[in-house]
């Protein structure tokens, strides 16, 4: 924990920049001084497992001194700048003074840190590694912690990944449920616990991380409708002792801070914490119930990473221009429709823009923010579409209240953004009066993996079929003829299909999947207030499929006869159930129970639940 307080300390001191009135040689001789203490400092580690519990206590105490001088030397910086930022003449001259004499106060405490620090027996460690970052424990050994044979394979599997490993799954163990993939790229990046890799984007280095924990089984994914991400029990155990071990009741991790449902009563309390965590990179907050954000949030001059969401804000300050190394700001799913101040057209480092579920008023200028990798929630409106052909890095786009009107010029923008990976369009109506355009025009850019079409189509868009990296797929209120929808199974690389109100018919047939088609899907949604039932599946369709989900189908009859030999099969949802069906799917004597009974996890809502 300490060495995470001294690499933060070390950051904050290498991006100070002082002003060309304030950079007198003795300050700057001060700071450079107190720079290479601390990283004298941050060249030790302790060996846990062989010291002894007098040494534990030496160590306990010198971590908590060394972390009550760094907060010291936090508040002395970040006071004496604002001060001297506020002065011109002798009086400025006389706070320098006084900031470089505080400053060797703060070294000479550090130096007697040092010095005990010393005597403790630790081997000098060359540099932190990257786990030391987000307060993980020194190099103790899993396996001894753990104190259980069953934990052995997984410690050793633990301690033999490589540090950077080691942080990326650490880090996705502070969170108890799930989390969304891109979230957790987000939030990754935001921290700088990657290994940056000249000319190359910190976000496909995170996707790689991801990746290769995916691949040795300590990271899952959840399939459902989300398809998130979870740290498989074993590992997330070892990393909770970590945790415990490296936090020692020291309070949160260095550079986050989850806030969760404030009223405006009780945010006086959040704006005096705002004054406290200087170096804050991550700002969460969920279901915030208030109007605004105080001036205040534009002092957090280090924040990588705002979240908004679900919250009734109307408005966000101006003094957000300030936070120019922001990357990811998040009012998504925002229950209030707001403005974004113009000061958000200043932060040129913005690489993820999420905006409201509501309309955000988005202001004229929005091209200029050209490092843009997400752009969700635009509502399109005259001359916006004709800004996005600016944004040529987007990977991710997400548009609303799309029509035909839109279609030649919103085609030709979208093809410029030859790395997207992910679009969206909507058209805002999701009950069929204003058609969603076909594009007919459109060549979509070859990396495209997901695909969401909300509003209604007269026919599929043929481009959709020819799209063979396309892994994600929702189509919804598109109420598509029921030929359309059986050419999906075309799709090679296809896992997660929704059908949401896509085809309005009242029974499915086998033609929906004949065998070898739809090869790789393990996610299906379906939902339909029309469907009554699905007769068919062919023995050997579906080879892939994990998850099934009925939403919203509350006249469905009948599952399909073949759905037995869907083995691969591990979750059923039917929300709601049908009396009838319920009574047939019954495990004591219900006629269709054969169907099912494979299935490990079947989940159901009765439909007298719900009337």
């Amino acid at each position: 924990m300490a060495e995470a307080f001294v690499k933060s300390f070390l950051q904050r001191l290498s991006s100070l920049k002082l002003q060309e009135n304030e950079g007198s040689p003795c300050l700057l001789d001060q700071i450079k001084k107190l720079q290479n203490r601390l990283e004298d400092i941050a060249n030790f580690r302790r060996e846990v497992g062989n010291s002894s519990k007098q040494e534990d206590g030496l160590i306990s105490n010198w971590e908590s001194d060394l972390i009550e001088i760094v907060n010291d030397a936090v508040n002395c910086i970040d006071q004496c700048v604002a001060k001297i930022r506020t002065q011109d003449g002798s009086d400025q001259d006389l706070s320098i003074a006084q900031f470089c004499s505080e400053l060797e106060k703060i070294d000479e405490r550090l130096a007697g840190i040092s010095s005990r620090r010393s005597q403790l027996d630790m081997p000098p460690l060359p540099t932190l590694v990257a786990k030391e970052e987000i307060g993980l424990s020194s190099s103790t050994d899993v396996v001894d912690v753990v104190g259980e044979e069953s934990f052995a394979p997984f410690a050793l599997n633990y301690r033999n990944l490589p540090s950077y490993l080691r942080s990326c799954l650490f880090y996705c163990s502070l969170f108890p449920g799930k989390i969304s993939r891109g979230r957790l790229v987000r939030l990754l990046v935001a921290e700088g616990i990657l290994q940056e890799r000249p000319g190359e984007v910190m976000e496909d280095i995170a996707e790689e991380n991801i990746n290769e924990l995916l691949s040795q089984g300590m990271l899952r994914v959840e399939i459902g409708y989300k398809n998130e991400l979870k740290v498989v029990d074993p590992y997330h155990e070892i990393c909770q002792l970590e945790l415990q071990q490296g936090e020692d009741s020291q309070g949160l991790i260095p550079g986050e801070y989850w806030i969760e449902g404030i009223p405006d009563d009780h945010w006086a309390c959040v704006r005096n914490a705002l004054h406290t965590f200087n170096f804050l990179r991550v700002l969460e907050f969920e279901n915030l119930c208030i109007k605004s954000l105080p001036e205040e949030l534009g002092n957090l001059i280090h924040l990588r990473y705002l979240g908004l969401k679900h919250s009734t804000l109307h408005e966000i300050p101006e003094s957000i221009r300030n936070l120019q190394n922001l990357q990811t700001l998040d009012i998504g799913c925002s229950r209030m429709r707001l403005a974004l101040p113009s000061g958000v057209l200043n932060l040129l480092r913005l690489r993820h823009l999420m905006l409201s579920m509501n309309e955000t008023k988005v202001l004229s200028g929005i091209s200029t923010l050209t490092n843009l990798q997400s752009l969700t929630g635009l509502y399109l409106r005259l001359g916006i579409i004709e800004e996005l052909r600016s944004l040529t890095q987007l990977r991710k786009l997400e548009l609303k209240d799309v029509s035909e009107e839109h279609a030649n010029e919103l085609s030709a923008s979208i093809m410029k953004m030859r790395g997207l990976v992910s679009l969206s369009l909507d058209s805002g109506d999701h009950w069929g009066k204003e058609l969603l355009p076909t594009l007919e025009l459109f060549s979509p850019p070859q990396f495209i993996r997901k695909l969401r079409l909300d509003g209604c189509l007269v026919d599929l868009p043929h481009w959709v079929c020819s799209m063979e990296k396309l892994t994600k797929l929702r189509l919804g209120f598109t109420f598509l003829p029921e030929e359309a929808v059986f050419l999906l199974q075309l799709l090679p690389n296809l896992k997660h299909l929704t059908l949401w109100e896509a085809c309005k018919v009242k029974k499915m047939n086998k033609e929906f999947c004949r065998v070898g088609g739809f090869p790789k899907l393990e996610a299906l949604v379906i939902a339909s207030m029309k469907l009554m039932e699905w007769t068919e599946i062919e023995e050997g369709a579906l080879p892939s499929l994990v998850f099934l989900s009925f939403h919203s189908c509350p006249r469905l009859m009948s599952l399909p006869e073949g759905l037995q030999y869907v083995t691969t099969l591990k979750e059923l949802k039917i929300l709601p159930l049908h009396p009838d069906l319920e009574r047939r799917l019954k495990p004591d004597g219900g006629k269709e129970n054969y169907k099912i009974k494979h299935i490990p996890l079947i989940q159901f809502l009765p439909l007298s639940l719900l009337v």
